[in-house]
């Protein structure tokens, strides 16, 4: 039998019982379905980190203070001040640049729109320390941070909220009850985690100590944060270690309160990341395959049952002259047949799956041609594998037996 002929009955065989059929690809196509969006989640998210390593680098370190109220409950809180930056710049030779930071929440007003977004009161090195790039205008300079300049940057939601597609630029807004003049808008970072890069803005340390109530702190020399960039050449752990022993040192931790202070590397940012991603994709992976080899299951089980139907037919096909390869070959081929269209349904489910993922987790839309094939061979393993134990019985049939059956 050619293989067109193949073909032929086996169409014939799935359209008599079609709606049999679509219920037994079911299994099949969510499996399919899934390789898919595991495959195209991976590859995005692959993207996204690389994408977040350009915009933070790894030879970035964070020193964070410790929550107040939790660290009250545990001891004494960690503060970090002025001081303790100024300490880093002059002891720690491995630092390129530094930015003390605070940050907080306010309400960005512009004419008669609204919107509560977090700021970023910084110095002017942080554009350095981060690589900051601008899609408008500039960052604020070292003359503004010592003059307390009212000027502050929009990241790209906040601009897009309250400004649209307009130019922002040299507008005023007010940022709490402060009025301040808008010099420029960061480029898109996107998402990671369900956090949203973008909805920030940027403006002078000096700026907000002088102007946002909340930006004081408890005391008025305190830093939510110490930014670093660590020098080419420098050994990041090195360098990270030293900042560690000489923060101990001024808060004199000794024993367990050592872990009440810590440096952030951007690297393990990066890893946190990859550990997402891998559980992401495991917990993909073990769904599709677990849906693969149920509707493996259905797909041999109703093709028995074809075989059961269709005895008649099979020792007639044999006593006219069929050999039990061509039996073989036709219930092979319906099989085949009937996973390769699961599979091309489940691969079009899974390219809309895959464009949804992408768009709720702000991440890019990427299916590597790869994972293409690969769902079409998976189904047509699957087809072979599920479907051979039927075939072979049918095959195996006697001819005067099959003819006989009621």
């Amino acid at each position: 039998m050619t293989p067109r002929a193949l073909l032929r009955e086996a169409a014939t065989a799935l359209r008599s019982n079609l709606l049999r059929s679509a219920l037994t690809a079911i299994g099949v196509i969510i499996g399919v379905s899934g390789l898919v969006v595991m495959s195209a989640a991976n590859a995005g998210a692959n993207k996204l980190v690389e994408r977040q390593i350009a915009n933070v680098g790894t030879d970035v370190l964070f020193v964070f203070t410790v929550n107040v109220e939790n660290a009250l409950r545990r001891g004494a809180a960690i503060i970090l001040t002025d001081q303790d930056a100024n300490a880093i710049r002059e002891f720690v030779p491995g630092l390129q640049h530094l930015s003390r930071e605070i940050n907080g929440r306010a309400t960005v007003v512009a004419g008669d729109k609204s919107w509560n977004t977090k700021y970023y009161a910084v110095e002017a090195s942080y554009e350095t320390v981060f690589g900051v790039k601008l899609s408008e205008g500039r960052f604020f300079d070292e003359a503004d941070v010592r003059a307390g300049a009212k000027v502050v940057i929009l990241g790209a939601s906040v601009k897009e909220k309250l400004f649209g597609d307009k130019s922002p630029l040299d507008q005023t807004v007010r940022l709490g009850a402060v009025p301040v003049r808008i010099i420029g808008v960061r480029t898109k970072l996107g998402s990671v985690g369900g956090e949203n890069l973008d909805n920030y803005v940027y403006l002078p340390i000096t700026t907000a100590r002088a102007h946002l109530p909340n930006a004081a702190m408890s005391s008025p020399r305190q830093i939510s944060s110490i930014d670093m960039k660590v020098k080419p050449g420098a050994v990041r752990e090195k360098v990270k270690e030293e900042v560690l022993a000489l923060l101990r040192e001024r808060k004199h931790l000794v024993g367990a309160q050592e872990d009440k202070l810590s440096v952030f590397d951007s690297t393990r940012f990066v890893e946190l990341l990859n550990t997402t991603q891998t559980s992401l994709t495991w917990l993909l992976s073990a769904t599709a395959a677990i849906s693969l080899f149920v509707g493996g299951v259905g797909i041999m089980n109703i093709m028995l049952v074809s075989v059961t139907e269709r005895t008649q037919e099979i020792g007639l096909r044999m006593a006219i002259g069929a050999r039990k390869r061509d039996i073989l070959l036709q219930f092979l081929a319906e099989a085949v047949t009937l996973c390769v269209l699961a599979g091309i349904i489940g691969l079009t489910i899974g390219l809309v799956g895959s464009a949804l993922v992408a768009f709720l987790v702000d991440w890019p839309l990427i299916v590597p041609p790869v994972s293409v094939a690969a769902a079409l061979l998976v189904s047509v393993g699957v087809g072979v594998l599920f479907g051979y134990l039927p075939a072979r019985r049918a095959a195996g049939l006697n001819p005067i037996d099959a003819l006989r059956w009621e």
